[in-house]
């Protein structure tokens, strides 16, 4: 026979072992057969935000409808305990008041075994323990993808269905009439031109977010001058065409670090919107404003604005304020995501201000250089020998 472990030993892995459940990320909570709470550790606490209560007289022993405020969990539980199956998963939400988290809860049984091991108090009814993931991040990335999916297929749909209707009218005869002939074949072309603008932007996206990923992009410290005037330039005739004058204010000698192709890319695609949103006889201002900790890079227009209800999703993909015109303008609906995607593999951030009838002001926010003990500016954390940022 063994020694015996003293009391003091007991108590000593008992509270060893509340300490490793109580900073876990996982939510645990054991109950036993009649749903009265065993243990129940910080984690669940966390995860299960409003929905559980601290009750006055303890937490031991109070009933699982007393401590957690959830339908669906006290369904979950009771099926759960009444089928006695092992290894049963659901995933339930918890309103946050603002948004909402998901939980994957893992259900196994808890055998008296199991409890006396564990040093649980209970031993004598024999329950289920319960492991909470969060697994909110893994929701809302397959929402972003369900949607990204649909809203792929709607855009490449549309000219697809059109160049098909034409293409049929031109074989049922209309080739033969050089006037539809012509314009049918116009439409086909516009329409094609839709399409590979969309494949473009799709594959630009894609390449901008591997690249993020695998800490691929190499920034250099750069001119915002030059970069300016070379997206100012790349849009100037569109600019005439419509009539609309661009003015650029960035003062002499500003430097940042960028990718330059990438940074001219998303001002390209600023000026172009507020452009195509301008009206005849507009003007658009390109400016650099040096803050205390940033280069601000705004594109501002005196267009029609943008009611606020839609400034959240503005730099989502595919999203569009006005889809018809947005559409009729070429628009692929990417413009403004590539915009964000670029600001962030330069570890900086895209933002919008916009009233309907005031205009919209969007920005590009890029870190200032780090400055030098002599006060001039260095390249600054993350460049390499030869000065290039990773």
């Amino acid at each position: 026979m063994g020694p015996l472990i003293s009391e003091e030993e007991i108590s000593r892995e008992r509270d060893q072992l509340r300490l490793i459940l109580s900073n876990l990320r996982e939510g645990l909570i054991a109950l036993d057969s009649e749903e009265n709470i065993i243990e129940m550790n910080d984690g669940a606490f966390r995860l299960l935000g409003p929905a559980a209560l601290r009750p006055a007289r303890g937490l031991l022993g109070a009933s699982l409808i007393e401590v957690i405020r959830n339908a669906s969990l006290q369904r979950f539980v009771r099926k759960t305990l009444e089928s006695g199956q092992a290894g049963v998963e659901e995933t339930i939400s918890i309103d946050l008041g603002h948004d909402e988290r998901y939980l994957q809860i893992y259900a196994s049984p808890l055998a008296n075994a199991n409890l006396a091991a564990a040093g649980m108090a209970g031993v004598g009814r024999p329950g289920l323990l319960l492991v909470l993931y969060d697994v909110t991040r893994v929701h809302h990335l397959e929402n972003v993808r369900r949607d990204f999916v649909a809203n792929v297929s709607h855009e490449l749909k549309t000219p697809i269905t059109s160049i098909k209707g034409f293409v049929e009218t031109l074989l049922d005869g209309a080739v033969d009439n050089p006037e539809d002939a012509r314009r049918f074949l116009g439409i086909i072309s516009r329409q094609a031109d839709r399409l590979n603008s969309i494949f473009e932007d799709l594959l630009s996206l894609s390449r901008i977010e591997q690249e993020r990923e695998r800490g691929g992009i190499r920034l250099e410290e750069r001119s915002v001058a030059d970069i300016v005037e070379e997206a100012v330039q790349s849009c100037q005739f569109f600019a005439e065409e419509r009539k609309i004058r661009l003015v650029r204010e960035v003062p002499e000698g500003m430097r940042a670090v960028m990718h330059p192709t990438l940074l001219e890319q998303a001002l390209v695609n600023l000026i172009d919107n507020a452009i195509k949103f301008s009206d005849p006889g507009a003007v658009v201002r390109v400016l650099a404003i040096a803050r205390e900790e940033e280069i601000e890079l705004r594109v501002e227009d005196n267009g029609k604005g943008i009611e606020r209800s839609h400034l959240p999703r503005i730099f989502e993909r595919f999203y569009r304020v006005n889809k018809a015109r947005s559409r009729r303008e070429g628009g692929t609906g990417l413009g403004l995501a590539i915009v964000k995607h670029i600001a962030q593999a330069h570890r900086g951030r895209a933002t919008v201000e916009s009233e309907p009838g005031q205009g919209s002001v969007f920005k590009i926010h890029l870190p200032r250089l780090a400055l030098q003990g002599d006060g001039t500016e260095s390249p600054g954390v993350g460049a390499d020998s030869n000065g290039v940022y990773r």
